[in-house]
This record gives structure tokens, C-alpha cells and sequence, in this order.
């Protein structure tokens, strides 16, 4: 009998506004970081005709080139397309001794969209692409 497993997959593309100034930190090793949260909203009608919108809040993390680019050059509000992967971080809160897990999009390519004239920042930066992947022993956490 074979072993008849789905592929596993792990990609995830996320279209939406920045909900905050993105921040920009180094770790000992020098390697730039940015953290940023995105807005993603979903329109949809329900069964009897009403409009509704639903709105997900993302944790998304730049590195190295990006990581500056995307923390000198984007502010809250910004229109952005993020491509990246899934990444689950677990911890012990000190406080209450509970486990705790956060997921959050490491990303592999941020691109700044024009949506509409008020992007959040005046200008218009070109997309930009991570150089290289994030490597193993160079995670935050």
C-alpha cells in the first residue's frame, strides 16, 4: 500500500494597509528586521443582500533589504502586497506561566500598491523584493 499524502504547502499572499508605522530593529548578528502589522478587509453580501465587511489584523516580518526599505519608506495607512510563508512562535508568559502562540507571515516579497491617491505616504516607493531567505539561525524569537 502506498503512502498517499497531500503535498505540504506553506504560501501565503495578503493584499491590505499597514496598521501602523512599520519598526525597524537589528539583531546582534546585524541583520536588519522589520515587524509591521496589515489590514486585510473582506466585502461580502450576505444571503439576504446586506453588505458586510470582515477585517483581519496580520503580523507580517521583513528582513534584511527589505526589512530597511520597508522601515524607512513605508508609514501607517500604506497600501501593500505581501507574498511569504506561514511561521508559528511559541513561548511560557512569564506572568501567568501559559503557553502562548502567535503565527505570523515571514515574508519573501513586499510590493507597495496604489490603490487610491491618499496611500499614507506621499510619495511612491517601487516594489521591492527580499534579496534572500531568511536564515535558520538568525530568528527573533
Amino acid at each position: 500500500m502506498s503512502d498517499l499524502r497531500m503535498p505540504d504547502l506553506n504560501r501565503v499572499f495578503l493584499a491590505g494597509r499597514l496598521t501602523r508605522d512599520p519598526e525597524l530593529r537589528y539583531l546582534p548578528s546585524g541583520t536588519p528586521l522589520c515587524r509591521m502589522g496589515v489590514a486585510v478587509t473582506r466585502v461580502y453580501k450576505t444571503r439576504e443582500g446586506e453588505r458586510r465587511e470582515e477585517t483581519l489584523f496580520v503580523d507580517v516580518v521583513a528582513w534584511r533589504g527589505t526589512a530597511e526599505y520597508c522601515g524607512e519608506n513605508l508609514k501607517k495607512g500604506r497600501p501593500i502586497m505581501v507574498e511569504g510563508s506561514l511561521r508559528s512562535d511559541q513561548w511560557e508568559d512569564k506572568n501567568t506561566g501559559q503557553k502562548r502562540t502567535k503565527i505570523e507571515v515571514q515574508a519573501d516579497r513586499i510590493q507597495t500598491l496604489d490603490w487610491d491617491s491618499d496611500s499614507g505616504s506621499g510619495s511612491k516607493p517601487a516594489p521591492r523584493e527580499i534579496e534572500e531567505p531568511v536564515p535558520e539561525d538568525d530568528v527573533p524569537f
